[in-house]
């Protein structure tokens, strides 16, 4: 047969194992098989059931007398052992594992795979928790590789003595990769380029909110830590796994389902997808939402949130006695029971189907020795998500926080959320304790308006590092800033409420808006086009006005291309009777196109988009937000602004800045400040 014949035989029969063209070649030419695709191979072939027993004896006698290795065959290790979740049971069920449902990334996974056996490969793919990463990588490489021997890394030390140890073919398995990125020492990209070459096959998973702040640069003064992880993914084949079965899966997971009991329950229960049931995670989120007082619901929220606000350090006990009150009700906190955290923890660690728990405690690496809790991945992604932390948790996760990752975990949390006080609060400690992070915290500083105490700081901290680049170029540009804000802040005092917007501006931009406005008056074409483009992007309609009345095309355009988005008819109108040519060919377009908004599929279109956020899409997070703003949706962006989801912030004061009737001061106050914990504009305490 063809390797085409023998794919078309094996789904005229319905086998339990895909033959893809990259797995069936490699055993066609020799390679030993897995002992499922054998016998699905030799079914395929007609072989009678006689001599399949032959064939089968001989697979179980030549694996028994393989001689033994320091590192397991893959086939050798348990699939706990590999991080699969336990599943959920049935009364007629057997085995650890329920029948794999076939996923629509299967055959591009183990492509990716089977290319490493002869030139290496780095696999990672990307999906939320219990989206079925584990079992898709392990159905892989049990496919592909599974004589191969397996590694399980602990920390990236262990990585170092295999590059330092003979060079051998072998599977990393880096299940949950984020232990490695934030790892000291750091795993690198030029690592994983030298297993490459042993070959070894490296495969991981991660989820897609690690991925997509790391695949993000941050621009000037970005922490190198971040740069080292975007060079360490941009080698990676990444695969994303969906949270949703689409309807192919669903119709295979049908298939399955008739003949495995598990199956058939995770496909009844239609508040959950099918391996988020198979993790028992619909009864998980039952429990926090069903909690038998507020008491333990609250503590399952705040270890919830840590966890989304980057914490992945273990929740000691003290931390829940310190949150705790942000959650309750002023009656709740006043009238709190004696045992109230000892019972709230016994509830949260109480394991469902045997396997799964919402808190689970964790040692210190000492028999007997607790230090602290953790909170299941499912919950941790599927509770709290559009809600912001209140500021019990900010002030005791940040008080507690001594890792210095954590710590820059929580300060670009806040920042995501326009929640600056905390990340101000993060980045002091940040820097109080490890000695870094200070070009972050000196940005902040500029940022809310006290450009001398960034400058000293900087100072202070140069003197001490004097070979510190980052802070040094910091320093010169906060500091080649200073004369201008000068000028600017005197005019301001004088009484000129535009140069007052314009210091606001400059702060919150590093005076980016301001030399582009100095080179567009002075003349330059490509200026003025800069500067109409990052005004519409800022919502900063005034200023498109003001310029567009002045004869300045970019600016025009821009105006008219943003009045139009927004549906503003009457404005379009008013300036296209005043003779703007531009506002005439937007008005006109709108009304070409004028159709009735069908809400449903608006709702439909920010599902989907949401998902693909989930899946570890890098472009659906922009297309969201730019969405929401174009349909002027400012309730939607601020939930996204709290749940962290890039550029909301941005396009959230856009839109701000964009309505007619705000207050611009306003708004300067949101764009320096923040807001806080509860989602107020902040005050600053001086003010």
């Amino acid at each position: 047969m063809s390797l085409s014949e023998i794919q078309s035989r094996a789904k005229r029969l319905r086998l339990s194992r895909d033959l893809p063209r990259a797995t069936v070649s490699p055993v066609m030419n020799g390679r030993r098989p897995a002992k499922e695709m054998l016998s699905c191979l030799l079914t395929v072939f007609d072989v009678p059931q006689a001599d399949q027993a032959t064939w089968l004896e001989t697979w179980n006698r030549l694996a028994e007398t393989q001689p033994a290795g320091p590192i397991p065959r893959f086939d050798e290790v348990s699939p706990r052992q590999l991080g699969i979740h336990a599943a959920i049971t049935a009364e007629d069920s057997f085995g650890d594992l329920p029948e794999y449902v076939g996923r629509d990334f299967d055959d591009e996974l183990r492509k990716h795979i089977s290319a490493g056996i002869e030139r290496g490969c780095f696999v990672l793919l990307l999906g939320r928790s219990s989206s079925g990463k584990t079992r898709s990588l392990y159905e892989a490489v049990q496919v592909v590789a599974p004589n191969w021997p397996v590694v399980q890394p602990a920390g990236t030390g262990e990585i170092v003595e295999l590059l330092d140890g003979p060079r051998q073919k072998m599977i990393v398995w880096l299940d949950e990769m984020h232990r490695f990125l934030g790892a000291d020492p750091r795993l690198t990209k030029e690592h994983v380029i030298r297993l490459l070459h042993f070959p070894a096959i490296v495969v991981a998973t991660l989820w897609p909110d690690d991925y997509l702040k790391r695949k993000t640069p941050r621009g000037l003064g970005a922490p190198a830590e971040l740069e080292n992880d975007r060079r360490l993914l941009e080698l990676a084949e990444v695969v994303s796994v969906p949270d949703v079965l689409s309807g192919p899966e669903l119709a295979e997971a049908e298939r399955v389902a008739e003949t495995d009991t598990r199956i058939r329950f995770a496909l009844d229960a239609k508040d959950a997808g099918l391996t988020q049931v198979l993790a028992a995670g619909p009864d998980l989120l039952h429990r926090w939402e069903q909690a038998p007082d507020p008491y333990a619901k609250a503590v399952i929220s705040f270890a919830a949130d840590a966890r989304r606000l980057g914490v992945l350090s273990p929740m000691p006990e003290d931390a829940f006695e310190s949150a705790i009150g942000g959650y309750l009700t002023s009656s709740q906190r006043v009238n709190r029971p004696p045992r109230w955290l000892a019972d709230a923890l016994a509830f949260g660690g109480q394991e469902l189907h045997g396997a799964v728990s919402a808190l689970t405690p964790v040692d210190d690496g000492q028999a007997g020795l607790l230090a602290g809790y953790v909170v299941a991945d499912y919950v941790a992604q599927h509770i709290r998500r559009t809600e912001c932390p209140p500021r019990s948790a900010w002030e005791t996760l940040i008080s507690l926080a001594e890792d210095a990752e954590d710590l820059r975990r929580l300060a670009v949390a806040a920042n995501a959320r326009m929640r600056y006080c905390h990340e101000e609060e993060a980045l002091r400690r940040l820097f109080e304790l490890h000695g870094v992070g200070v070009v972050e915290l000196a940005g902040l500083l500029f940022r809310s308006g006290r450009e001398r105490e960034a400058v000293d700081l900087l100072r202070r901290h140069l003197r001490e590092v004097p070979d510190d680049r980052p802070a040094a170029a910091r320093l010169d540009h906060t500091v080649a800033l200073a004369s201008r804000i000068d000028e600017v802040r005197t005019a301001s005092a004088d009484g000129d409420f535009e140069a007052g917007r314009r210091l606001a501006e400059m702060f919150v931009d590093g005076g980016e808006a301001d030399a582009l406005r100095a080179r567009a008056d002075a003349g330059s074409l490509l200026a003025e086009e800069d500067l109409a483009a990052l005004l519409a992007d800022r919502g900063a309609v005034d200023e498109l006005r003001e310029r567009a009345d002045r004869g300045k095309q970019p600016a025009a355009d821009s105006l008219a291309e943003l009045l139009a988005t927004h549906g503003r008819t009457d404005a379009l109108q008013a300036r296209a009777d005043a003779g703007d040519e531009a506002a005439a060919r937007q008005l006109a377009k709108l009304l070409a196109s004028e159709t009735t908004v069908d809400g449903a599929a608006i709702q439909t279109q920010l599902a989907y988009l949401r998902r693909r956020i989930s899946s570890g899409d890098e472009a659906a997070a922009r297309q969201l937000t730019a969405l929401l703003f174009d349909l002027r949706n400012e309730a939607e962006l601020k939930r996204e602004v709290d749940a962290g989801t890039f550029q909301a912030a941005e396009r959230f004061v856009a839109l701000l800045n964009a309505t007619e009737t705000v207050d611009r001061t306003l708004v300067d106050r949101i764009r320096a400040h923040g807001l806080d914990a509860g989602g107020i504009p902040y005050t600053p305490r001086e003010a």
